[in-house]
């Protein structure tokens, strides 16, 4: 890990002098944040604070502001952090820049993270897994949606999430949840069928199942 570090370190300093290989915003942009000294060696130090979450927070979304800090060495580091870090705001922030990055080799931290202890960890899983679909996340996102007792912003991005996946077992579970008592689930479980089938049947349930399970099958 500590290689690590040193190793991006050691690529932000030249690539900040990368000349003819940028627009000419991307030039301006450079000059703003060396005068105003946020620059990306600056926030490579930032994220490795060994005393000050927030200052990992903010280095971390400095860097994912870069187009080079969404590619490696960078989002190697990020998966680190999101797994160890003991601040959950830093492992929330570390998710979201993976997020950003549409860093596909990190879907299983971002399963995994779906039973983190905070709720904005699993709400930044979620997020994630809206954007970078894995059906190995089925399981775990069909229970938090289920699980009434969840926060509601966790199971509304799981409910988007599983627009991705179209199964009766799915489609069933977004079903279910028309009628319940949070309308952020319900409205977000409409939408996500209204995805997965081209139909709105709006928010009766009855009509949703049977469509789901009747001769039509649309979704197999």
């Amino acid at each position: 890990m500590r290689l690590l570090r040193h190793a991006i370190l050691s690529i932000l300093l030249p690539s900040f002098f990368c000349a003819g290989c940028e627009s000419l915003g991307d030039f301006d942009q450079r000059i703003s944040n060396a005068v105003t000294g946020h620059t990306p060696r600056a926030a490579a130090v930032q994220m490795e604070d060994p005393y000050f979450p927030d200052e990992r927070r903010i280095g971390i979304n400095r860097l994912a502001a870069f187009p080079f800090g969404r590619q490696p060495p960078y989002t190697t580091r990020y998966q680190q952090i999101a797994q160890s870090d003991p601040d959950w705001l830093v492992r929330a922030t570390a998710i979201r820049a993976l997020n950003r990055s549409r860093w596909r080799p990190a879907t299983p931290l971002f399963i995994k993270a779906l039973d983190d202890t905070n709720a904005h960890v699993q709400l930044e899983a979620a997020k994630a897994l809206g954007n970078i679909p894995d059906s190995n996340a089925v399981p775990s996102l069909l229970r938090l949606v289920n699980d009434g007792t969840e926060d509601r912003d966790v199971r509304i991005a799981a409910a988007d999430a599983l627009r991705h996946f179209k199964t009766v077992e799915v489609a069933r579970t977004l079903a279910n949840q028309l009628g319940g008592r949070e309308f952020g689930v319900a409205w977000q479980s409409l939408r996500s069928l209204e995805v997965m089938t081209g139909r709105d049947l709006h928010y009766d349930e009855s009509a949703w199942l049977n469509y789901i399970t009747g001769p039509e099958k649309p979704l197999g």
